[in-house]
């Protein structure tokens, strides 16, 4: 019975409880004027948050690109596309300034002696395949760079040219350009030889800033920017590199390889080469390190160097073990088992060196 009495109470209470109550969460705080971004706005407002900056680069040249350096030098041409003007008046008359400068900057090593435009304004692009608002931008100035060495002579690098907006991600946003996308001048001037620019990708994060504003009802937070970075793929042309910095050293185990063509009886003569071909590998590796000043890693030409000093220490021992009556070593007894595991070792070695 008190089943029934409690639907009979439910069911005359319908209209009561069917009251259409807006959920707190579902209301647009942004558009309030009370939050951020403090600028009241109706319904007949056209403008949405987030406005979005779809950025587009294309990067003319590059210099100042030493291993000594930890910045670049680029010449840099951008372009920024919004679905709005550079100023949206409100129907109340409210301005929201849009204007780029406003609110996109690039991160630079320095800004001092920066030769730059300002955003020049192209106006409305109104081809049916991109309808957007369109500004330019160009710049030459030393952007940060850390260089990976590890792989050196061998090394790709990553250089970034990064856009940087401090304002929250509710209000603006940068993306990167789908009709536009990042392009490089193919025949650079400046870069420098053995260089080569494989390709430019866009990739989109995002950081803390030290603003802090109220986004809704008891809700304070420290606005989160979006960082825009194209990250530039450089070759190194490794091949001549490589030969210049070892030829001395291929050059020092080749006498030292040759002398197993001696006959063992000549062992003065074995002694002196290699010897002398040690010296000229020490003083290769002298220079390996005079172009590498500075670098406190450890790369593959290291490991090359020292790779070569090592198997010229191994021939010398080779050639003693030959010479001395009290070590007998019977593979190494013959002078042709030597120079092939010598060369073969050398090959080996350079081969995983150069691949891994």
């Amino acid at each position: 019975m008190r089943e029934v009495l409690l639907i009979i109470v439910l069911f005359l209470s319908g209209p009561v409880m069917s009251q259409d109550i807006t959920p707190k969460d579902q209301i647009d705080y942004s558009r309030t004027g009370d939050y951020f971004p403090y600028v009241p706005l109706s319904d007949e407002d056209s403008i949405s948050f987030p406005v979005s900056y779809e950025i587009e680069l294309h990067v003319a040249d590059i210099y100042d690109l030493e291993v000594t350096n930890n910045y670049f030098t680029s010449y840099i041409i951008a372009g920024a596309y919004s679905d709005y003007d550079s100023v949206f008046v409100t129907k109340n008359k409210d301005v929201i300034p849009l204007y780029p400068y406003d609110y996109i900057e690039l991160e630079l090593k320095e800004d001092m002696d920066k030769q730059s435009s300002n955003w020049y304004y192209w106006g409305y692009d109104d081809d049916e395949k991109y309808e957007k608002f369109a500004y330019e931008y160009s710049i030459k100035n030393t952007f940060y760079h850390k260089w990976n060495l590890r792989e050196y002579p061998f090394d790709v690098q990553t250089l970034e040219i990064n856009f940087l907006s401090y304002r929250d991600t509710s209000f603006l946003r940068l993306v990167p350009s789908e009709n536009f996308p990042p392009t490089f001048n193919e025949d650079m001037d400046n870069l420098k030889d053995g260089y080569k620019v494989l390709s430019i990708e866009p990739k989109v994060s995002y950081f803390e800033t030290p603003y802090e504003a109220e986004f809704a009802p008891d809700v304070i937070r420290k606005e989160v920017g979006t960082r825009l970075s194209y990250e530039i793929t450089i070759d190194r042309s490794g091949s001549y590199l490589f030969l210049k910095l070892f030829g001395g050293s291929f050059m020092a185990f080749l006498i030292s390889w040759l002398t197993f063509f001696i006959p063992p009886k000549e062992f003065e003569s074995r002694i002196s080469l290699n010897l002398g071909a040690i010296f000229g590998a020490i003083g290769n590796r002298y220079f390996v390190d005079s172009a590498m000043s500075g670098i406190q890693v450890v790369t593959k030409a290291d490991v090359m160097s020292n790779m070569c000093v090592l198997l010229l220490i191994f021939n010398i021992i080779i050639i003693i073990v030959e010479r001395n009556n009290q070590i007998t070593w019977p593979f190494f007894e013959k002078s042709t088992n030597s120079l092939r595991v010598s060369a073969g070792l050398f090959i080996l070695f350079t081969t995983l060196i150069i691949l891994f």
